[in-house]
């Protein structure tokens, strides 16, 4: 709404002044067109959340850092697009985020420490650690194709929160590496951080509703949910595996398309890397395993994944060298063999010798 116009809500059809972010009708909130993240910054976002920065900006939200009005301290705080309110799906999908998250206690998930929903800006929110460092994806786009010995370890630790997840009954189901966060630590090295459940499937949960939303990012979604069937954590796996292979190759999987996702065979790593760069034969049959269109024929779990990687870095690659062409050897003979010829070619002189006197 804009100026003096007037308005009808929503959700009643009540005539609304420009000023009003309650219908006085019905009560609901008013849910007014979105605006850019910037305009968010310096709001207290329902009397608790002082917003102070953009940090990022999704399909579902935008994230800010904001500092808690009570205890002064620093989070980030996810919003939901208000426009995204209408929708009874996103809104399950933002509420199955907070509860998955809440129920996730690990050190390699990022940690929640409020939800809740702002009657006066009409918006969905979580509250969450604040986090420093980086995305895998900043990474691998500096650094890919990267060394197992430096990617492995990461993949290992987001193996560790998908086991906690899916201990807890919850899949990711949008994982990459824009929701792997690298949490920089004192040391210089990375505390791997998943993020963004926002629409993990709550395999506890009956959502018959949503079985042919086809929901995820399609380049790390797996074949099964490329169709829209019920997916289960062999998704994360399939997705997980996606991220290896690229952060591996530098390459993609398959191509752009859907169809492209559940027929194309991903190239045999090795084909595509270096001499300098070839993989152990073990890991390249884990990544593979990983990407297994046949859910059946993936690991069965993280913790094998990890298992797996873990010990495909025991062994040492076999890097394939270039075979010489062979060449004759134009050599001097041994001392020892110049020896023995001299005496054979003395002795044959004195018997010849010898013989030729005989016969005077």
């Amino acid at each position: 709404m804009t100026g003096n116009q007037l308005e009808t809500c929503l959700h009643c059809s009540a005539v609304i002044r420009p000023d009003q972010r309650i219908c006085p009708s019905c009560g609901q909130a008013i849910v007014a067109p979105d605006e850019p993240p910037e305009a968010w910054i310096g709001r207290n976002l329902d009397g608790k959340y002082v917003i102070e920065e953009v940090l990022g900006v999704g399909g579902m939200g935008m994230v800010f850092s904001a500092t808690r009005d009570l205890v002064g301290d620093k989070v980030a705080l996810k919003v939901l697009y208000p426009r995204l309110l209408e929708s009874p799906l996103q809104r399950a999908l933002f509420r199955d985020e907070a509860i998955a998250s809440a129920r996730l206690s690990h050190p390699n998930v990022v940690t929640i420490f409020d939800t809740g929903f702002s009657e006066s800006e009409g918006v969905a929110y979580i509250a969450m650690e604040l986090l420093q460092g980086q995305t895998l994806k900043d990474l691998l786009r500096e650094q890919a194709p990267m060394p197992p010995m430096d990617l492995i370890p990461l993949i290992c630790q987001a193996c560790d929160g998908l086991t906690a997840a899916h201990d807890a009954r919850i899949i990711h189901r949008d994982l990459k590496p824009d929701n792997i966060f690298l949490e920089e630590l004192s040391s210089g090295e990375f505390r791997v951080k998943l993020v963004d459940f926002g629409i993990a499937a709550m395999l506890d949960v009956d959502r018959s509703g949503e079985r042919r939303q086809r929901l995820g990012t399609l380049r790390y979604m797996s074949p099964e949910q490329c169709r829209g069937h019920v997916v289960d954590a062999r998704a994360d796996i399939y997705a997980l595996g996606v991220v290896l292979y690229e952060g591996l190759t530098r390459r993609r999987v398959t191509g752009k398309s859907v169809t492209a996702v559940i027929n194309e065979i991903p190239a045999i790593p090795n084909m595509l890397l270096a001499p300098e760069q070839q993989l152990p034969t073990s890991l390249e049959d884990s990544v593979l395993r990983m990407l297994s269109k046949d859910p059946a024929g993936r690991p069965e779990n993280a913790a094998l994944v990890r298992d797996e990687l873990k010990e495909s870095l025991i062994k040492t690659p076999l890097v394939p060298r270039p075979i010489a062409p062979r060449t004759r050897r134009l050599t001097a003979p041994k001392a020892d063999e110049t020896f023995i010829s001299w005496k054979i070619a003395v002795g044959v002189s004195l018997l010849i010798g010898s013989i030729w006197g005989f016969l005077l």
